[in-house]
Parts: C-alpha cells; sequence; structure tokens
C-alpha cells in the first residue's frame, strides 16, 4: 500500500489449482462425447446403408416369389402343378411382404433411436462447452489486476488466506477520475453487491455505472457505495455535487410495458380503455414489475395498443 501501480499490473493472484482440474476434466468429457457423437454419426450411416440393403433383399424375394406364382399358375392351367402348390406361393408372397412392412417400421424406429441418442450426445456437449467457458472465464480472473493507475491503498488477506467470491482485494485511488459515493437504506443491502449495474441521471441523459466498493455506514441504518463510470463518459460528472441514481436490481429483456401512470401498482388489475386501431373497448390488464419511468403488463394487451386511463388529479382521460 502507497505505492503507484500501472494499469493492467498483476498485484495479486489466487489458487488456480481447482479450477484448472476442472477444465481438465471438462476437455476429457468433452473428447470423448465427442468421440461418442462420431461414432453415433458412422453408426447411423453404418445402420441405413445395411437397412435399406436388407429392405431391398426383402422386395427382391418377393418380386421373384411372384415370378414363381405366375409360371406355377400358368402350369396349372396346363396341368403341371397342383393347387397346393400355387397356395403355397400365395401364402409365402403375404408372408414375405408383411416382414417388409414390419422390418421398414422397425428400420424406421432404429433410425429414430441413434438419431436422438445423437442429439441427446450434442445437448451434453453444449452444456460441457458452457461450463468449460465458465470455468476459463473464471480462471482469467484469479489473476487480480490494477484496474487504473494510482495508488494502491489497500491489499485484502494475506497470503494463504481463502477469499470469498465478491471480496474487495484491493483498493486503488485513481487521481484522474470521479467516483459517486451513493447511500441506501439497509434494507437495501441485498440488492447493492460490487460491480453490479447503475443508471445514472445527469443533466436529463442517463448513463451507466458499476458499482465498486460497499461498506456500512457509522449509524449502520443506511450503506454507503461507490459508483463508477466509463471513462468517456467521466467528463459528465464534473462540477455536479448531488446526483440519482438508480440500482438496477433485476433486468428483464422483451417484456411488454407502458409509461407509469399514478395509481399502477404490482399485480393490480386496472379496468382501461383499449384503443386497438380504430376500435375502443374497455377492458382489464394486470400490472407487473415496476420500474421508475415504466411498468410490465403481464396480460390484457398487446404491443401497439394505446391504452387510455384516467388521471386521478383530473379525472381526464391520458
Amino acid at each position: 500500500p502507497g505505492e503507484h501501480v500501472n494499469k493492467g499490473e498483476l498485484i495479486l493472484q489466487l489458487d488456480k489449482t481447482k479450477i484448472q482440474d476442472e477444465i481438465t476434466h471438462l476437455n476429457n468429457q468433452l473428447l470423448q462425447k465427442r468421440n461418442t457423437l462420431e461414432k453415433n454419426r458412422l453408426n447411423v450411416k453404418s445402420s441405413r446403408f445395411d437397412l435399406v440393403q436388407g429392405e431391398e433383399t426383402r422386395k427382391s424375394r418377393i418380386l421373384q416369389l411372384k415370378s414363381s406364382l405366375e409360371q406355377q399358375q400358368k402350369l396349372l392351367e396346363a396341368g403341371g402343378t397342383s393347387e397346393t402348390r400355387v397356395e403355397q406361393l400365395k401364402q409365402n408372397i403375404v408372408m414375405a411382404e408383411n416382414d417388409l412392412n414390419n422390418q421398414a417400421e422397425k428400420n424406421d424406429l432404429r433410425l429414430k433411436q441413434l438419431e436422438m441418442d445423437g442429439q441427446n450426445l450434442e445437448l451434453q456437449i453444449r452444456a460441457y462447452e458452457k461450463s468449460l467457458r465458465e470455468q476459463n472465464e473464471m480462471l482469467q480472473k484469479t489473476d487480480v489486476k490494477a484496474p487504473v493507475s494510482g495508488i494502491l491503498l489497500e491489499i485484502a488477506g494475506n497470503v494463504g488466506e481463502y477469499a470469498s467470491l465478491d471480496q474487495a482485494l484491493i483498493k486503488v485511488e485513481d487521481e484522474d477520475s470521479y467516483k459517486i459515493i451513493g447511500t441506501a437504506g439497509k434494507n437495501k443491502t441485498s440488492l447493492i453487491r460490487p460491480g453490479g449495474n447503475v443508471e445514472v441521471g445527469v443533466n436529463d441523459q442517463k448513463i451507466q455505472g458499476t458499482i465498486g466498493q460497499v461498506a456500512f455506514t457509522e449509524d449502520s441504518t443506511s450503506i454507503q457505495f461507490d459508483v463508477f463510470v466509463a471513462e468517456d463518459e467521466q467528463h459528465k460528472l464534473e462540477g455536479l455535487t448531488d446526483i440519482n441514481m438508480l440500482v438496477l436490481a433485476n433486468d428483464k429483456e422483451n417484456v411488454l410495458r407502458v409509461r407509469k401512470l399514478p395509481g399502477m401498482s404490482i399485480s393490480k388489475h386496472m379496468d382501461v380503455l383499449l384503443k386497438k386501431g380504430k376500435e375502443t373497448v374497455r377492458t382489464e390488464i394486470v400490472i407487473g414489475a415496476i420500474g421508475k419511468d415504466y411498468c410490465e403488463i403481464i396480460s390484457g394487451a398487446e404491443e401497439g395498443d394505446e391504452i387510455l386511463i384516467k388521471d386521478p388529479a383530473s379525472r381526464k382521460l391520458l
């Protein structure tokens, strides 16, 4: 502590042994699964070839029996064979055709089973690949480097000590950058974590920030946390002393939403007028999650609909 460090300089190194062992295990599993999948694909090709050959053999057998039947029928007319022989050939043809149909169904089931085995192997491979990516990403984080150039203020822990997930390991003071010091009630502790995302309001603009160190205040009724914004957004903080921030605790994508209006509350059923094109109908909508500016619509409306709702203050339709 007290020394100057450059951005990207290695300061701490966490034990990589378990992660490296897991990566080795995952690579071995992936190799086995990929080999098994390749064998499965070869089995599908080989089985399809064998099944086609077997089907062609049965079809050829049926053609031979039918040809023999025609000859026997001609001989029967000339008195050169017996009725019993002709009937036997007819029965043999029926049995051969039934055998062909049954075998075709079995062949189809066999191929489907092999294809399903291949699909299951592909799913397993994708799961192993995802785990491998996660482990490699974790491996990169075992080298704790200076996030910025500045003065090293604090190093947490000593060699050989255990470090928990999300524990602050180093503290660097960047003399050339701004940081925002935020406060929140103690009941928000579970929502404010190092690395969390924050929406910062600056002069009617919204910029993205990241939570740094989190600490309890002396009275322990609230928490204090640092928020950092990207370097190219730093200039927007110059001269500001009071900033509103929104901690993004839960972010949903592809959500049907409407601008937040008075009277909206979570899971509330609201009676509204809904304008669909040229038609206006009275219906009920259900409100889900409520953000700072927008509300989620769980049901009752579709994208493109216009919702008319009374303003409690003026009683006029909005």
